[in-house]
């Protein structure tokens, strides 16, 4: 082969060639297409909640506690490679009472997931891209038993005591409510709006007695029931 048909074909394979080292690079993800706003993340920033608490005793009483808590995103550091935030999270029994510390959590974002750790338990709270709903193991990450989360009303308005979230989401991890009050109730919902994080949380978990041992239905035998309502957002000085 003569040396200049071996130069032709080396030149029509250069496209080619460009093509594909184009293709080897890696694109960066994009934080807007992901949802990453979701779950925003930065040292200073700080949310305050309104909280209660009810139990319901075996007795048929029950203690309610109402407070406020405040969660700061305190400091960070690298992890496994990737930044951890420390959650610095703090109580009061209202707006005039002093804020005592109540526990330290931590978070993290990645490419995939939202992760928090609370009490120990690391708890995948998120998964991007986020999508309409999208199911994952929200135990993944830690020895408990598979748990079901998943994504719905994504990109909803939501109404919370008077005030339009828009952009939001509800992350739901159990969705059992008895209508007839006769077994029990079983829900988590955690609901996120962009570029502000979570705005709402409610846990119920109640065991309702069985009507053939009492009285009526509806009657609660043992339960517990938290809620966090978002009051304020802002990002410390």
């Amino acid at each position: 082969m003569s040396l200049i048909n071996t130069i032709g074909k080396l030149t029509g394979l250069l496209p080619i060639l460009v093509l594909l080292a184009g293709c080897t690079g890696l694109t960066p993800p994009e934080p807007e297409r992901l949802g990453y706003a979701y779950f925003p993340l930065a040292v200073g920033d700080f949310r305050i909640y309104q909280a209660q608490t009810i139990i319901y005793n075996l007795d048929g009483t029950r203690d309610t506690t109402d407070f406020q808590l405040m969660e700061v995103v305190a400091d960070s550091s690298m992890t496994g490679g990737e930044v951890s935030y420390r959650l610095d999270r703090f109580r009061r029994p209202d707006a005039t009472g002093p804020w005592v510390i109540d526990s330290v959590w931590s978070a993290r974002r990645n490419t995939y997931q939202a992760i928090v750790v609370e009490g120990n338990v690391p708890l995948i709270k998120l998964s991007f891209p986020l999508a309409e709903d999208r199911r994952w193991d929200g135990n993944a990450m830690n020895s408990r038993a598979f748990d079901e989360y998943k994504i719905q009303n994504l990109g909803a308005v939501y109404r919370l005591d008077g005030q339009d979230y828009p952009n939001s989401l509800e992350m739901v991890k159990e969705d059992l409510l008895d209508p007839l009050q006769i077994t029990n109730d079983d829900y988590h919902i955690e609901v996120f709006s962009k570029d502000v994080g979570l705005i709402h949380r409610l846990d119920i978990d109640k065991k309702y007695c069985n009507p053939i041992d009492c009285e009526e239905a509806g009657i609660i035998e043992q339960g517990r029931v938290y809620e966090l309502k978002l009051l304020q957002i802002g990002k410390l000085e």
